[in-house]
C-alpha cells in the first residue's frame, strides 16, 4: 500500500511539473514575441509621400518655396530643410520650415535663383512618433546646368538656431532614422527561457523513465 501511494505521489508531482513547465514556456514565448509584433508600429517613422516639387520632378524654373508632404503629422520642433546642388553638395540655403498638418514648407530666400541643374532637398524632422528622421528628395530645373550667381548684396539666408551641419542634413539618405533594434534583447532572453524549460522537462522525463 505504501509503495502505491509513493508512486501516485510521484506521478502527480511529475504531472504538475509538466503543466507548470508548459504554462511557463507559453508565457515566455508570448513575452518574447510581443515586442516583435509591435515593432513595425513602434518604429514606423514618417516618410515623404508627396511634395512640390515632387521627388524626381523636372520643373521649368527654380521654385519659390519647397514643400514636403509626410505620411504623418511631424511634431513642430527641431525641423530643418536644406537645399543643395546635387553635383557638388554645395548648400544653397536652409532653415526651419513652416508646418501645416502633414506639410512642411520652406520659403526660398529672395533673389535666390541658382538656375538649371539638379538639386537635393535634405530634411531633418521630428516624426509624429517623437523620433528624429532624416532623408532627402531631388528635383531638376530644366535647361543648361551652368550655375547662375545670386545678385550682389543678397543676404545669406539665416540658419535655424541649434541646427547642425547643413551639409549633413542635405546629404542624408532617405529613410535613415534611429535604430529600432532595442526589442531584440527581450526576444533573445525569451527564447533562452523557453529552451531552458524544455530541457528541464526532458531531464525530469528521463529520470521518471
Amino acid at each position: 500500500m505504501i509503495e502505491v501511494v509513493v508512486q501516485r505521489t510521484v506521478v502527480v508531482s511529475f504531472s504538475s511539473v509538466c503543466r507548470a513547465g508548459v504554462a511557463a514556456a507559453t508565457l515566455a514565448a508570448g513575452v518574447a514575441l510581443a515586442p516583435a509584433a509591435v515593432a513595425p508600429q513602434a518604429f514606423a517613422h514618417d516618410v515623404v509621400v508627396g511634395g512640390n516639387p515632387a521627388d524626381g520632378q523636372t520643373v521649368e524654373e527654380f521654385p519659390r518655396e519647397i514643400t514636403l508632404e509626410f505620411s504623418g503629422i511631424p511634431q513642430d520642433s527641431f525641423n530643418t530643410v536644406a537645399v543643395s546642388r546635387e553635383g557638388t553638395g554645395e548648400v544653397l540655403f536652409k532653415g526651419e520650415p513652416a508646418l501645416v498638418n502633414q506639410n512642411v514648407t520652406l520659403v526660398v530666400p529672395d533673389g535666390m535663383d541658382p538656375g538649371p541643374g539638379s538639386y537635393i532637398v535634405g530634411f531633418q524632422i521630428t516624426s509624429s512618433d517623437g523620433h528624429a528622421t532624416r532623408g532627402k528628395t531631388t528635383f531638376t530645373v530644366a535647361g543648361d546646368s551652368d550655375p547662375v550667381a545670386a545678385p550682389a548684396g543678397t543676404a545669406s539666408p539665416t540658419t535655424a538656431a541649434g541646427d547642425g551641419s547643413a551639409g549633413a542634413v542635405a546629404e542624408e539618405d532617405s529613410g535613415a532614422s534611429d535604430s529600432g533594434a532595442g526589442w531584440l534583447l527581450p526576444v533573445l532572453l525569451g527564447g533562452l527561457a523557453v529552451a531552458a524549460l524544455v530541457s528541464m522537462a526532458l531531464v525530469v522525463t528521463k529520470r521518471k523513465a
